[in-house]
C-alpha cells in the first residue's frame, strides 16, 4: 500500500531540496474568512516580501512566533474546560497552544470534536493562535493522511479553525531506519500536497543530541525541509542533562546540529520539557539559549505539568 500511495504523490516529494527561508507575513485571522478570500488577502499582504520561495512565501509562521503551551489528548484535566486553559494561558501572555487533534492508537480522525471547537472558539476570542498535531504511525498511509487532513481542516461550529498543524513525526513503528525515512518525508509531502502552498505546515522533531542508534539514526531533517515551514525539536532536556550550564549546552547543540543539515535561516521553534521535572533555573537555561539561537519561538511541554514559575518564566519570555 506504502509503494501505491508513494507513487501517486510523486517521486518528486522524496528528492531533497534546498530549503529557502519563509518571510514571516502578518497573521490575518484566516479562521474567519473563506479560502479564496484569505489566500488573495495574504498574496497582497505578502507581496512586498516575496523571494525565490514562490509558493512557500504565502505562508504565516506568526503562530509558531512568541510563547506556547502544549495539550495532548491525554490531559483529562485540561479538556474538561478548554476556556479556563485559555484564560490561563491569555493570563501568562502565551501566545500559542498547541492542541492534539489525535493519533495513531485513537479510534478516531478527530478526538473529542466538540471540546477541539471549544478550545477554537475561545481562543480566537482570546487572541490566542491555535496549532493543531497529530503523531502518525507512518505504517498505514491512509489513516495518516485522513486523520492529519481531518486534524488541519477541523472547523468549530463557529467557523473558527487551526491556524496551522504540525505533523509528530517520531512514531518507530517502521523498524527499518531507511523505510521509515522514505515514509516519513512522503507523509509530510502529501500532506503539503492535500492542504496547499498557502497552509503553514511544522515538523515536531526528534532532538539530535542523544539519539540513540538504536532510535533513529539518520533523522532526515534535510529531506522533510522543502514540505515544512518549521522544524519544533523536542529538546527535553530533563531527559538528557541537569544544570542551567548543561540545559544551555544541550539546547544550543540541537540546534546547531538541525541547522547544519538544513538552511541556517530555517524557522525552528525548540520544544522544553519536560515541566514537571525541570527547576525553574533549568527553564529559564532552555528559554534565553533559544532566544540566543535566533529561534522563531519556544514552548515548553507540557499545559499539565507547568508550575506557577514556570509560568512566570515564559511570561517573562513573552515580555522580553
Amino acid at each position: 500500500m506504502w509503494d501505491s500511495w508513494i507513487r501517486r504523490i510523486g517521486r518528486a516529494a522524496l528528492v531533497p531540496a534546498t530549503p529557502q527561508r519563509q518571510p514571516l507575513c502578518v497573521r490575518v485571522g484566516l479562521r474567519r474568512v473563506g479560502p479564496v478570500a484569505a489566500l488573495v488577502f495574504t498574496l497582497a499582504l505578502c507581496a512586498h516580501v516575496a523571494t525565490a520561495a514562490g509558493p512557500a512565501s504565502l505562508r504565516s509562521l506568526n503562530a509558531y512566533s512568541g510563547t506556547g503551551s502544549w495539550v495532548s489528548i491525554y490531559d483529562t484535566a485540561a479538556w474538561r474546560s478548554p476556556e479556563r486553559v485559555v484564560r490561563t494561558l491569555a493570563s501568562h501572555r502565551v501566545h500559542t497552544l498547541f492542541l492534539q487533534t489525535s493519533n495513531y492508537r485513537q479510534s478516531v480522525d478527530v478526538v473529542r470534536p466538540a471540546k477541539v471547537g471549544r478550545f477554537l472558539d475561545a481562543a480566537d476570542a482570546a487572541g490566542i493562535s491555535v496549532v493543531g498535531w497529530y503523531l502518525p504511525s507512518l505504517a498505514s498511509p491512509s489513516r495518516d493522511l485522513r486523520r492529519a487532513l481531518a486534524g488541519a481542516r477541523f472547523r468549530s461550529p463557529a467557523g473558527n479553525g487551526f491556524d496551522s498543524f504540525a505533523l509528530d513525526i517520531e512514531s518507530t513503528k517502521v523498524r527499518s531506519f531507511a523505510l521509515r525515512n522514505q515514509r516519513a518525508v512522503a507523509f509530510a509531502a502529501a500532506v503539503h500536497g492535500a492542504l496547499g502552498a498557502a497552509y503553514p505546515l511544522g515538523a515536531i522533531s526528534i532532538a539530535p543530541v542523544g539519539n540513540s542508534p538504536t532510535y533513529w539514526p539518520s533523522y532526515p531533517y534535510r529531506e522533510l525541509a522543502p514540505h515544512v515551514d518549521v522544524f519544533l525539536p523536542m529538546t527535553y532536556f530533563t531527559a538528557r542533562t541537569s544544570g542551567a550550564a548543561g540545559v544551555s549546552r544541550y539546547t544550543a547543540a540541537n540546534l546547531r546540529i538541525i541547522r547544519s543539515q538544513i538552511a541556517a535561516a530555517f524557522p525552528i521553534h525548540p520544544i522544553g520539557g519536560e515541566a514537571r521535572h525541570a527547576p525553574l533555573a533549568e527553564v529559564k537555561a532552555f528559554l534565553r539559549s533559544a532566544k540566543s539561537a535566533n529561534t522563531l519561538g519556544t514552548s515548553l511541554w507540557e499545559y499539565g505539568e507547568m508550575t506557577p514559575g514556570h509560568w512566570s518564566a515564559l511570561a517573562a519570555a513573552a515580555a522580553n
